[in-house]
């Protein structure tokens, strides 16, 4: 498996107890002239226009109004492997390249900065927590890197746990943290714990292992005040309440084994938690016994009922793999790639019709 299905970290409000729960979502395809065996992170900027990245040397930019694409082809040798918008800029993370490539939308010109790392390897990051500050997530040099995005300078928070470096993590207002996972490489995706680092003294707070089990753990009781980790490879999903600081009960996910093997994510959207699916289960053969690919289905978790459900994308002589997911400005969207050949079978690899799958209204035909 070579990329989590992990997106950027939008800060959600989640739905209180008490509160009317959300309608279900309610989703429109929009088709587009890409062609990609799957697009990467993406983000929204401020004229409401998505930007993904890509493989192929190029970031896309789509408008979710009219459902037109415009490419932007990026002049350095790099994998745009999230993109994340603040202001006028784009800032786009090239994984092992070593400087953040950043598009300027106003003058219409590429830059590069060099990272404050001896061995960038930056594959995602924060939104803008303050609309100044992004968090970059360095796994193998400098772990987590403090971006001001006015000054256009970095500078890596000091890691003091005996662990590897966090590769992805979310912003939690309600305390004032960035929570850090830190799960293991080399494709078995183990987690082994999450770190508060606090934003405003820019310093790690604690580190809580993982649990192997949830023997002796209580459910969660708040979801305000809870995160919801995929324990990526076993099928469940794992509570941690934040403000009691404590792990809680696995909630295990049906059809774990049948129709996935990997849970990726989540993405907070409007009180629900949404995961990507994918057949792998730790080895090239998936849970199906074919070779594995990302599912046409996602994972909805809703909190407040503690129930489970796969929104489909369900086309015609197509099968749309999903990965990334984006919720902004109260939309939901993400994106598929069909990997279907026209002899029925599925080739993850293949460079496919792109779509954008969305709660915003698609345009008129």
């Amino acid at each position: 498996m070579k990329r989590t299905a992990l997106i950027l970290f939008t800060v959600i409000a989640v739905t209180r107890a008490g509160e009317q729960p959300q309608p279900k979502l309610d989703l429109h395809v929009v088709p587009t002239p890409i062609k990609s065996y799957r697009l990467l992170a993406m983000s929204m900027d401020d004229d409401g226009f998505i930007w993904a990245g890509a493989i192929h040397k190029v970031v896309h930019r789509y408008d979710p109004r009219t459902g037109r694409v415009e490419d932007f082809p990026i002049p350095f040798p790099a994998t745009a492997s999230a993109c994340i918008c603040v202001g006028k800029k784009v800032y786009i993370l090239g994984q092992a390249y070593p400087k953040l490539i950043i598009y300027d939308r106003a003058a219409k010109k590429f830059t590069e900065i060099a990272y404050p790392s001896s061995k960038p390897n930056v594959w995602y990051g924060s939104e803008a927590i303050d609309g100044r500050h992004i968090f970059l997530f360095d796994r193998a040099g400098a772990g987590v890197i403090k971006w001001d995005t006015q000054t256009d300078s970095g500078k890596a928070v000091p890691w003091p746990y005996k662990a590897p470096f966090p590769s992805f993590g979310r912003f939690e207002a309600q305390d004032e943290a960035m929570w850090c996972n830190v799960w293991e490489a080399g494709g078995q995706y183990r987690p082994l714990g999450i770190a508060r680092l606090d934003t405003e003294k820019n310093e790690f707070t604690g580190f809580h292992s993982f649990p192997s089990d949830d023997d002796g753990l209580k459910p969660f009781t708040d979801a305000a005040t809870t995160l919801f980790l995929p324990y990526t490879l076993k099928g469940k999903v794992v509570p941690f309440d934040f403000k009691e600081k404590r792990w809680c009960k696995f909630l295990d996910v049906p059809q774990f084994g049948k129709l996935f093997g990997f849970l990726g994510g989540p993405i907070p959207h409007k009180g629900r938690y949404y995961f990507s699916l994918s057949t792998y289960n730790g080895t090239d053969t998936g849970c199906d016994g074919k070779p594995y690919h990302f599912c046409n289905a996602i994972l909805e978790f809703d909190p407040q009922t503690r129930r489970f459900a796969f929104p489909t994308l369900e086309a015609k002589d197509a099968y749309f793999q999903v990965a990334y997911m984006l919720s902004a400005k109260g939309e939901f969207f993400a994106t598929g790639s069909n990997v279907r050949e026209k002899d029925g079978k599925l080739n993850r690899d293949r460079a496919g019709e792109v779509v954008f799958w969305q709660t915003m209204e698609p345009p008129a035909k």
